[in-house]
């Protein structure tokens, strides 16, 4: 079974507490874009994963499917092959993206036939941003991440996503948030915005991470080509611009390949997965 594992972007993210355990808690509006990992399952005695970036049991895509047989009973396994076309460490979800997919893969595979309750559990073990996978397309998403919300699907839209400096860890990222000055709150307005014209819509969104991990430098390259909005997706480095249509972000994209950049020009999309044989 090949399955398109599709990244997301985070078009808001606010920082709204923490909770007992230390987890921060977000108030975040996330958007799957046409950027994917291409994975591929075949049914096995065990599991292993095959992977470009990290192999084995140290890759999400493992945790999920050990979680799937263990929650479920199934006695089986799988043969996993992830071809990455998401940028590791970049801030766009691919690992939680290659999770969600094998999540959904082996339901269907396995004819498990999961409740949506249980798909999520499943997801929410294996990390944070898996839950918002299964289903991807555009939600408001809430709580260390199991709290999602789907929203109308943000149609025609394009994003150019550029990489601009290394990954830090997310806990060194919070930790540095943790010490920067407070961020308003931008999601209840971006989103009320949203519903009545989305080209003042992303001139209100924003990112708490944009504090500490923004890169002005890259933020002001993107602004110069007028797009409806610029902002950091997750705690960074992907930067990224909304643009109108296709034309837009294409020329946007061809000019800061000419500049160095290694650009995605990229369509909003409805899922978080595509099953495609």
């Amino acid at each position: 079974m090949l399955v398109h594992a599709y990244a997301k972007i985070n078009l808001t993210l606010d920082i709204v507490g923490i909770n007992g355990n230390g987890y921060h808690l977000l108030d975040s509006v996330f958007q799957s874009v046409g950027l994917y990992d291409a994975v591929t399952l075949k049914k096995a005695d065990g599991i292993s994963v095959s992977c470009d970036g990290i192999n084995g049991a140290e890759n999400i895509a493992y945790t999920a499917a050990a979680e799937f047989f263990g929650r479920t009973g199934v006695s089986g396994g799988v043969n996993i092959k992830i071809e990455k076309g998401i940028p590791l460490l970049s801030g766009l979800g691919g690992g939680s993206a290659d999770a969600a997919a094998v999540i959904v893969a082996l339901d269907r595979m396995y004819k498990t036939n999961l409740s949506q309750d249980a798909l999520l559990k499943t997801a929410l073990a294996c990390g944070a941003d898996v839950p918002f996978c299964l289903s991807g397309g555009t939600a408001r998403v809430g709580g260390i991440g199991e709290k999602i919300t789907p929203l109308s699907p943000i149609e025609g839209l394009w994003a150019v996503i550029v990489q601009a400096g290394k990954k830090e860890s997310t806990s060194l990222m919070y930790k540095k948030l943790d010490g920067a000055p407070f961020s308003p709150p931008v999601t209840d307005d971006f989103l009320r915005a949203l519903h009545e014209n989305a080209d003042t819509a992303f001139k209100k969104a924003g990112n708490a991470f944009g504090a500490v991990a923004a890169n002005a430098g890259i933020i002001e390259l993107l602004g110069s080509y007028v797009p409806m909005g610029v902002s950091i997706s997750g705690s960074g480095p992907s930067h990224f611009a909304v643009f109108r249509d296709k034309r837009e972000a294409n020329l946007a994209a061809k000019d800061l390949e000419r500049k160095g950049f290694s650009p995605y020009a990229v369509p909003f999309v409805k899922s978080g997965n595509r099953i495609i044989e």
